[in-house]
């Protein structure tokens, strides 16, 4: 199973870096396009979506992650966008529901 990342040029670009694959767009409706394309695949257990898009898409990731187990998508800030203060072990926890 995978990885798959989807946000800006940055921020596709550093996954890529460490060997995960990703999609890289510029507005929310591209984002979902994306999200879309990404869920028909069966190879991908783990979505990373840039927090620079996900803020638009909370209804439609809230009815994706009540529908299935797989894949798990996590919003992670990205380049642009708004910074989140938390540290990562307190992403996970919020993403995951578990705490580390």
């Amino acid at each position: 199973m995978l990885g798959f990342v989807i946000g800006d040029n940055k921020m596709v670009t550093g996954f890529r870096l460490v060997g995960v694959k990703g999609v890289e767009v510029s507005t929310v409706d591209e984002a979902r396009e994306a999200l879309s394309n990404t869920l028909s695949r069966s190879d991908v257990a783990l979505i990373m979506l840039s927090q620079q898009f996900s803020p638009q898409m909370q209804a439609e990731i809230a009815r994706i992650r009540a529908s299935r187990v797989t894949p798990l998508i996590v919003e992670l800030p990205g380049s642009v966008g708004p910074r989140s203060e938390m540290k990562l072990s307190d992403l996970i926890s919020k993403n995951l529901g578990i705490k580390i």
